[in-house]
């Protein structure tokens, strides 16, 4: 797993509701977890997804959108997603 899975996730929800980044907001817990294990056919611990979304979260490709110190409502940034845009095109 790397960063880059955490912002398909992302990528994949905007797709799948056929809206813009600032319209998704994901919560990265258990669940998900569960659902990028699937994605990526590898387990998944929840420590190890939070870490990464940190990494996302410091490079600004993740941003909390609420008070909340965890890791609920996450939004991706316009450079979270030219990141992940970019990565497909390698």
């Amino acid at each position: 797993m790397t960063e880059l899975d955490i912002l398909k996730l992302f990528y994949d929800e905007m797709v799948l509701r056929g809206t813009t980044r600032d319209q998704v907001f994901l919560t990265l817990e258990d669940e998900a977890a569960e659902v990028l294990a699937n994605k990526i056919g590898k387990p998944v611990l929840l420590g190890q997804l939070q870490r990464y979304a940190d990494i996302c979260i410091a490079n600004e490709w993740l941003e909390r959108t609420t008070a909340d110190p965890n890791y609920k409502y996450l939004s991706m940034t316009d450079a979270g997603l030219q990141v992940y845009l970019a990565s497909q095109y390698r």
